[in-house]
């Protein structure tokens, strides 16, 4: 199997299990790791190569950590919150459509919700007491019985963004650059993988995400 059906093959996999599996990372991952295995690919953690020392075609992925070859990617801030009650049931996510409180509750396995999530101009971590107030105010107004929810956890992460909001590919020579996912990252990375798969095996040129050097 030469590098093309490696990629191929390791990009389908990653579509196919987003497609079968409730969009939960924590579920999610583990199961992208054995298809990429199954694939024929390699996963290597805790290890930071050289890009300059890797040979063949790379395809960077490495969201803020590029920043040595994007200086212009910036990280915007989400919180979230992780709630338990059995006296709300929702078979799909809610979003609430307010000027203020942009948010989404995700139903969950075991009565679990996850309430989400700020977008903060701000690279720091944690979770402000003033998100938290209004992530579970907003919630309450959503259904009443979130009033009693236990919460479980607060969490915050860091989303990697150019000053559009736009994702782009990078392409420099044997080089490829997927970043710029934004906050929609987990619903679009199978898109950009085709596309950058469409490159690599047909030289096909996406105008809307692709960037030449």
């Amino acid at each position: 199997m030469n590098a093309l059906d490696r990629i191929r093959k390791i990009c389908m996999a990653l579509s196919e299990t987003q497609e079968k599996i409730s969009h939960e990372p924590r579920r999610v991952l583990p199961k992208l790791h054995q298809r990429i295995l199954a694939a024929g690919g390699t996963i290597k953690f805790n290890s930071e190569p050289l890009l300059g020392e890797i040979e063949g075609i790379v395809i960077d992925c490495r969201g803020l950590s590029a920043r040595d070859s994007q200086p212009d990617l910036r990280g915007v801030k989400g919180e979230l919150i992780l709630i338990e009650t059995s006296e709300v049931e929702l078979s799909r996510p809610v979003r609430l459509i307010h000027p203020r409180w942009p948010l989404y509750v995700i139903p969950r396995e075991d009565n679990l919700f996850m309430l989400g999530a700020t977008s903060i101009e701000a690279e720091d971590t944690g979770v402000s007491v003033r998100s938290a107030l209004e992530l579970l105010g907003a919630a309450y107004a959503v259904h009443p019985a979130f009033a009693e929810a236990r919460i479980l956890e607060f969490g915050s992460g860091l989303r990697p963004a150019f000053p559009d909001n736009l994702p782009r590919i990078a392409i420099d020579q044997n080089r490829i650059a997927v970043n710029g996912l934004y906050r929609h990252g987990f619903l679009i990375a199978p898109a950009l993988a085709e596309l950058t798969l469409a490159y690599v095996e047909r030289g096909r040129i996406d105008n809307e995400v692709m960037q030449c050097a």
